[in-house]
């Protein structure tokens, strides 16, 4: 038995913050973000950081987006992103004292994202998409089945199961569903075959694995210690797991997918996770208290 049992699960935040509450659209598929993946590898300014000038001309001329909605998409995923609360200001102020398109287009364009970790952000958006077959089943008119929701916990599961940007459960069912086409993103063109499909021996590289930590966090045997996917990987047990060699500096995709099926598991400080577990949950708010607000 390896020394080394890993614990994977999906972090909240990508889910929570960055998941907009709508149907995504239809142009976010996987044929389309493929397409996005292999564009940006190739094209000046794009990799491995986009820019708003090169998001604007992919979204509206190739994905067919309002430039609004795409600079929605670009600024949600920021938010995504370590700053500090001066910093957040100061970037509001600036956009708030452009006078003129030229002006506001001008400081958009001082932004720019991680390519690979916007990508898997904007494949994130399916969270929300809606089958046809469930629109057509669904529950708009009273039936048999709604009526029968008379408990508490059966009207609390669905209610969860309507607002999946707070399910841990469906965060994971997500990321264990999708898994193969997220990690399919990340891997460079060169790695796909003509017909665009995933070599045998595909390779993930360090980078790769780095922007996978946007989504992915966890712990080594139970610890208490919480390490983005990327970091997890520099125990040595765990490389031969997944797959990692030290002389390459990638992964091979395969034993990776595999290593993670096995260690995928609910976010133990989701919220859902913390309620059914009886713990006690705190808005934290480092450096602020408030006596107003309590009991």
């Amino acid at each position: 038995m390896d020394k080394y049992t890993a614990c994977v699960w999906p972090r909240l935040e990508p889910f929570l913050i960055g998941v907009l509450p709508a149907t995504p659209p239809s142009k976010f598929s996987m044929h389309y973000l493929r397409k996005m993946a292999c564009y940006v590898r190739t094209r000046d300014g794009c990799f491995p950081r986009l820019g708003w000038h090169m998001w604007r001309h992919i979204a509206c001329g190739k994905l067919q987006l309002a430039e609004e909605l795409a600079w929605l998409y670009f600024e949600t995923f920021d938010l995504l992103m370590p700053r500090s609360a001066e910093q957040r200001l100061e970037w509001a102020e600036s956009l708030s004292q452009c006078h003129t398109p030229k002006e506001l287009d001008r400081q958009r364009c001082k932004l720019s994202v991680d390519t690979l970790q916007f990508l898997l952000f904007l494949y994130l958006q399916q969270l929300n998409r809606i089958s046809l077959r469930t629109s057509l089943i669904g529950e708009e008119w009273p039936s048999p089945r709604s009526r029968s929701l008379s408990s508490s916990s059966e009207r609390d599961n669905k209610i969860s199961s309507q607002n999946k940007n707070w399910d841990d459960q469906a965060h994971l069912t997500f990321i264990q569903t999708h898994l193969a086409e997220l990690l399919e993103l990340l891997v460079e063109p060169d790695q796909l075959s003509n017909s665009g499909q995933l070599l045998r021996d595909s390779q993930l590289t360090s980078e790769a694995l780095e922007s996978l930590s946007l989504l992915l966090e966890g712990s080594v045997n139970l610890s208490r210690t919480v390490y983005p996917i990327h970091k997890l990987l520099s125990h040595m047990p765990l490389q031969s797991q997944a797959g990692f060699s030290k002389l390459s500096h990638s992964c091979s995709l395969q034993q990776f997918q595999g290593f993670l099926h096995q260690a995928l598991c609910l976010n133990p400080f989701g919220v859902s996770t913390c309620s059914q577990s009886g713990k006690k949950l705190a808005w934290a708010l480092q450096g602020f208290r408030d006596s107003s607000f309590r009991p």
